[in-house]
């Protein structure tokens, strides 16, 4: 009880802006751990490399959400290369660009976090001004403090609360690229297996 206490106080000592600042950290981790669990989930990876060439030519046998990539885009009696672009251009679409959209929430919230901070600064600081236009006496002196106190834990609070975004936000994009790579390179393997022209004689 005696940590919570103390964290509470600090918190409190903040002022108004950590209301701000608690509020920019859920909703951030929120979408950091619901864009994490949506880029982890599934195989689109290459894991399963060395069974693409079998599930490209069984797509029933594909698992995941491999599987059901190479379902749609190879289904259907007429196949054309044209079609499977087509196809595959839609999945890169619904998935990568679902993952760019949480990415770019995730990106504007830790650029907001510090910039938030920073608006504690101020307020801190005017606070400190106020308490000096008291003259040097213990309630001025006590304003002065206070007023510090704020500037230094809200710019300290927005700083904690961004980089752990940042380096969250890195891995998702880490994953939303190699997510793209292996839609792009599954894409080309179905290419080459299905469409692959005879040679000339």
């Amino acid at each position: 009880m005696g940590i919570f206490k103390d964290g509470l106080d600090l918190f409190l000592s903040g002022g108004e802006i950590m209301y701000m600042l608690g509020g920019v950290a859920c909703i951030l981790y929120a979408f950091c751990f619901a864009a994490l669990a949506y880029v982890n989930h599934g195989n689109l990876n290459d894991k399963d490399a060395d069974k693409w060439s079998e599930w490209i030519e069984h797509p029933d046998r594909a698992k995941g959400r491999i599987g059901e990539a190479l379902v749609y885009a190879l289904h259907g009696p007429k196949l054309s290369i044209k079609t499977v672009g087509r196809r595959f251009e839609e999945i890169r679409f619904n998935l990568v660009s679902s993952i760019d959209r949480r990415l770019l929430v995730i990106n504007t919230l830790v650029a907001a976090a510090p910039l938030a901070g920073l608006l504690g600064t101020v307020t801190g600081m005017l606070a400190m001004f106020a308490g000096l236009s008291q003259g040097t006496g213990a309630a001025g002196m006590q304003k002065v403090a206070d007023g510090m106190q704020q500037a230094l834990i809200t710019t300290q609070t927005g700083l904690t609360i961004a980089l752990p975004g940042l380096f969250l936000g890195l891995i998702i994009k880490s994953k939303r690229d190699r997510i793209s790579a292996t839609l792009q390179r599954l894409e080309s393997l179905i290419l080459t297996a299905r469409f692959q022209r005879e040679p000339k004689l």
